[in-house]
């Protein structure tokens, strides 16, 4: 087995780890003090909005210019340079930051403010830890990456939120245990790089000076900068408008919510990085014969994977919130879930025509597209929670209406160029299961023992799903599970 089919496999498992965690703490911890679990996820989505001002594509530029700069060593002085113009380009942020305070006392009654003691370390260490995984990918490996990025910090969101509720450590220093959390996977990731890379001590950055080298460097870096910023706001400016504009609580609620039906979306981070290079294959060598049949296949699988698993949630969330602490809060975000829950599914069923796109010649569409997204989002949050007052059920629709809106675009552009979309009747077949199983979901008698109504209806629920695709034809189970079930090797 290859490197990269190796490390593509533990990374998927990495993931599903990573999400697992995150459903036990949405289970089991953050629904204990609402308001504190607010407070620890508003940081990181707030930090990861001001990331893209410090960093400004600079960790992309060393895997672009890698094979250029490797011949004579200079890509680990470019690493170096990375890291030296992220942390003047941190303080001149910060500068700025505080400067606008002074000059605008509004700012200074803003929650982000109120944090920013513990939001800009965070930004820091978040932009030193990207720069080193983008390295460290050159050398064909993100396991262990993967784990200091997403792992670590949900364990110290964990730790943080334990030491303040169970063993009554101050909020302050309850939060700084997160802020630590970063720093330990900051350090991990350099001992990691030093391991596989040893950085000399020795650097020189003459290497900027030769061809003009800077002005293509800090070009590049601008460029991938406006491409990222607009999926950077759309993907986080919701949990920070909540906290900005509603309350802590609501940002707990709303990420309850949204954690437990982005589960849907875990089979797609294995699919999409098996997939990747063949698209690209195809894409390079225009193939669109097997990049429609490819397209189709797999668009219709986690579309059908999505629309079980949204269905599970569909119909035992009635009885799992009231049986979790803070349950008659938490339903607050009942219609979230569903709300949320056809954006992802329509997510999935679009499959990876981004990918396409980003793989073609047409590359800087996505560019634009980002950048739309991303005004959209904030025009609609703006708008449903000013102008409605929907509170967290607008954040929601606005989500739900900006991603869709997204996905169409990326379709007819994919069909205009390429002559290829995802979709057949089959969708039809699964769309018109998952209602039948929501509406059925509503009129199961339910128990005097939630944990019995927990299990039973999600039970019913799969049952019809399983009668379905066999009546239906949706999905071969013979192509889905191992070959070694049917007695062959």
């Amino acid at each position: 087995m290859s490197v990269v089919a190796r490390q593509s496999i533990k990374y998927s498992l990495v993931g599903y780890f990573s999400v697992l965690i995150g459903i036990f703490s949405t289970l089991f911890v953050y629904p204990n003090d609402l308001e504190f679990a607010g407070k620890l996820q508003f940081i990181l989505p707030t930090a990861l909005l001001i990331l893209p001002l410090v960093a400004i594509g600079i960790m992309h530029a060393n895997i672009r210019f890698f094979p250029k700069l490797s011949p004579t060593d200079d890509h680990q002085n470019l690493l170096k340079f990375s890291g030296l113009f992220i942390l003047s380009n941190f303080i001149f942020v910060t500068t700025l930051f505080w400067i606008a305070s002074c000059l605008f006392s509004r700012i200074q009654q803003m929650d982000a403010w109120q944090m920013a003691r513990f939001i800009f370390p965070v930004v820091l260490l978040l932009s030193l830890i990207q720069l080193i995984s983008k390295y460290i990918s050159i050398k064909k490996r993100i396991v262990i990456p993967n784990i200091f990025e997403n792992v670590f910090p949900k364990i110290g969101m964990i730790c943080a939120f334990v030491s303040y509720f169970y063993f009554g450590l101050s909020e302050s220093n309850a939060i700084w245990i997160l802020v630590l959390f970063y720093f330990i996977s900051f350090v991990g990731m350099f001992i990691y790089l030093q391991k596989l890379d040893k950085v000399p001590s020795k650097t020189s950055f003459q290497f900027l000076k030769e061809n003009n080298f800077q002005k293509e460097l800090m070009t590049y870096s601008f460029y991938t900068f406006l491409g990222s910023i607009g999926s950077v706001i759309a993907l986080n400016i919701d949990a920070y408008m909540i906290g900005e504009f509603l309350s802590y609580s609501d940002v707990a609620i709303y990420n309850t919510s949204l954690n437990l039906v982005r589960m849907i979306t875990v089979p797609a981070l294995g699919v999409y990085t098996i997939s990747a290079p063949i698209i690209a294959g195809y894409v390079a060598t225009d193939n669109m014969t097997d990049l429609k049949a490819l397209h189709h296949k797999t668009s219709l699988y986690l579309f059908a994977i999505g629309a079980v698993l949204f269905g599970l949630i569909a119909v035992g969330i009635d009885d799992l919130f009231p049986m979790m602490k803070n349950g008659d809060k938490l339903i607050k975000g009942l219609n979230v879930v569903y709300i949320t829950g056809f954006a992802f599914l329509f997510d999935l069923a679009t499959g990876f025509n981004g990918y396409i796109i980003s793989n073609s010649k047409y590359y800087k569409f996505n560019n634009t597209t980002t950048v739309a997204l991303a005004v959209l989002t904030v025009v609609s949050n703006l708008f449903f929670i000013f102008y409605l007052k929907l509170g967290i059920i607008g954040v929601s629709i606005a989500f739900a209406i900006s991603l869709t809106i997204y996905n169409l675009i990326k379709i007819w552009f994919n069909y205009k160029k390429f002559g290829v979309h995802p979709f057949s009747t089959k969708y039809l077949y699964i769309l018109g299961l998952l209602l039948f199983i929501i509406l059925v979901g509503k009129i199961l008698p339910d128990f005097d023992n939630k944990y019995l109504s927990l299990c039973y209806k999600p039970a019913v629920a799969f049952l019809i799903f399983a009668v379905g695709n066999q009546i239906f034809k949706i999905i071969p189970i013979k192509e889905v599970l191992p070959k070694s079930l049917f007695g062959k090797k």
